[in-house]
């Protein structure tokens, strides 16, 4: 679906668009309904007794928001605040609310995203399809006195005290509902945000305009280090100019990541695509070491959780990123604010 998406599968747009429009029509009048629905359920939306701020998209996959939780996370442990980042955990295998243990989880009993924002971060992480109930799990377990939601743009039942959007610029530039387009609501959503961080690219005329007044900041991503699985060590991504690559990951949108790749000097002689979320068989790790043409394999820290437990080849790497916001202090100090003068919470 991404390479449809992404205009590159012309033939196979055109013979599936006729099903596509109308499960995407389809689609759309049910986001209309839930969001009519919620609007007159206003008073069993639950409300935490600590602030929540969300981070989201209004895109599937791929628009870079859980580096932003991270950075976000760690800055306001250091304004003094005890974050806990919520997730749902999707594809977990555990089941109820739990926070994650990292002597006792895997990506597969929690989900890949929050067991790697555990090992990352080092904070609390609660998971519950139910947020509030998973706050209330960060309140009394770890004394939270703020929760960042992972991926809660289109959280309905929670009242939040800040949206921040993160938005993929290049990626809505096919503004369709999925699975026609990649947007999971229509682009009208951008207005609902308090703040909105870009990425991968510039916002058209029409996004500035839905965005009118909302404080704007850029968001790039620039990697920290490579990491031997094999060898459990640690080099400089600049180990990785003039080596032919293999790479591979399963995100929401692969392509950012091989060109990453290609901007810090490596050869990528071969691309392996796999869906977002991908679950890994050592059916995947033997054909991808199969190749014999390459220096190393090459992916990202979100899919090497779901290899650790494998046999690992001794030439395959993870690449480490962070997220980098332009104006950061500025946009801290901004979401302090916010939560202290309009909130009316204290940390």
């Amino acid at each position: 679906m991404t390479r449809i998406w992404r205009g590159e599968a012309k033939r196979a747009r055109l013979l599936l668009f006729a099903p596509l429009f109308v499960v995407s029509f389809l689609y759309g009048l049910a986001v209309k309904a839930t969001e009519r629905r919620w609007r007159q359920k206003a008073d069993m939306i639950d409300r935490a007794p600590i602030p929540v701020i969300s981070v989201g998209n209004i895109t599937v996959g791929g628009s870079g928001k859980t580096p932003v939780v991270e950075k976000l996370a760690h800055r306001l442990q250091a304004k003094g605040y005890r974050p806990c980042i919520i997730l749902r955990g999707y594809r977990r295998k555990k089941k109820g609310v739990f926070s994650v243990d990292l002597q006792k989880d895997t990506h597969e009993t929690a989900g890949d995203e929050a067991y790697m924002l555990a090992k990352r971060t080092r904070l609390p992480v609660v998971v519950g399809k139910r947020r509030i109930e998973a706050i209330d799990e960060g309140i009394s377990r770890f004394g939270a006195t703020v929760a960042l939601l992972d991926d809660g743009y289109q959280v309905k039942n929670l009242k939040k005290d800040l949206e921040i959007l993160v938005l993929n610029a290049s990626t809505v530039q096919n503004p369709d509902l999925f699975p026609l387009g990649p947007l999971r609501e229509p682009l009208d959503a951008v207005g609902r945000a308090d703040i909105m961080l870009v990425n991968k690219g510039e916002p058209d005329d029409t996004i500035l305009d839905l965005a009118a007044g909302i404080p704007l900041f850029r968001v790039n991503y620039r990697p920290l280090h490579l990491f031997c699985m094999h060898h459990e060590s640690m080099v400089h991504h600049g180990f990785l100019r003039g080596k032919r690559v293999l790479a591979f990951c399963g995100l929401g949108d692969n392509k950012p990541f091989f060109n990453l790749l290609r901007t810090l000097g490596a050869i990528v002689v071969r691309e392996a695509e796999f869906e977002d979320h991908h679950h890994y068989t050592m059916a995947d790790v033997v054909k991808l070491r199969a190749s014999t043409d390459i220096d190393m394999m090459v992916t990202t820290e979100k899919d090497a959780v779901k290899l650790e437990t494998m046999d690992i080849p001794e030439n395959l790497f993870y690449l480490a990123i962070e997220a980098v916001i332009e104006r950061e202090a500025e946009l801290v100090d901004l979401i302090v604010n916010r939560l202290q003068g309009h909130c009316g919470y204290e940390n």
